[in-house]
Order: structure tokens, then C-alpha cells, then sequence
């Protein structure tokens, strides 16, 4: 998996929602670009969480980040009710991708404000390496 500019990929298989909080702001008033990783996070916990995973624990495997890219599309501001869609379209032997597309509703239509990528890797943290993705995924 090579980290390139962030797509989606249908199906979602997961939506939450995730509202900007005044610490997610800048001096612009608009979502920090460092703070877009924090919900990115949130989301991805809140997607394994359905499956009663964690991070640290994915039937006793950890996952580590090895990259992430975002490309803001539009400003997001304090109060903005953001709908997080999460999609899984790649799998290696010891990861997957997993793609985030953030849309808010603007004039009563869904505007994305956001996409972005993460490649996560299946890790052994007592032993500190990557390990095979456990085959219940």
C-alpha cells in the first residue's frame, strides 16, 4: 500500500458523527488541519468499537498508524455536525487501508469537506513487529 492522495471508496461500511469543538479551532476560526487527524481517530475508534475491537486489542492483535494523508476540501467550523464514513478497500498480509470521507450538510445538501487515508498495521507490541492480520478480518 503506497500513501497517495486520499479517495473513498464505496461501500461505507461505517457513518458516526462528530461535531467541531471550539479546541479543534485555529487562529482562522476554522478546524485546525492537526485537529482533522483527532477526529479521524475518534472515528476509527468508534468503527472498531462496533465489532467490540480497540486498538490494542483486534482478537489479541494491536494496530500501530504506519501513514496517514488528508486533503481538506472546505473550511469546517465550530458547531459544524460533521458525518464520518469510514470504507476498508485494501488488505495486505499485515494491514489495511482505511478511508474517511467527512461531509456536512451546507443548504441541504451533503458537502465533503474532507477526505482522507490511513494504512494501519497489525503489531505485536510485546515483541515490537508487525504481525500477519488475524483471519477473522
Amino acid at each position: 500500500m503506497n500513501l497517495s492522495k486520499p479517495t473513498f471508496q464505496e461501500p461505507a461500511l461505517f457513518t458516526c458523527e462528530l461535531t467541531v469543538r471550539v479546541s479543534d479551532l485555529n487562529y482562522g476560526y476554522h478546524l485546525g488541519n492537526d485537529r482533522i487527524v483527532g477526529l479521524m481517530h475518534e472515528a476509527r475508534m468508534q468503527f472498531l468499537n462496533t465489532f467490540g475491537y480497540t486498538e490494542m486489542n483486534i482478537e489479541g492483535c494491536g494496530l500501530i498508524l504506519r501513514d496517514l494523508s488528508v486533503v481538506l476540501k472546505k473550511e469546517m467550523f465550530y458547531g459544524d455536525v460533521l458525518m464520518v464514513e469510514i470504507a476498508v478497500p485494501e488488505w495486505s498480509s499485515t494491514g489495511f487501508k482505511i478511508e474517511y470521507r467527512f461531509t456536512r450538510k451546507e443548504e441541504g445538501k451533503p458537502v465533503t469537506t474532507a477526505l482522507a487515508h490511513t494504512t494501519m498495521v497489525c503489531f505485536d507490541y510485546e515483541k515490537r513487529k508487525p504481525i500477519r492480520v488475524p483471519e477473522v478480518l
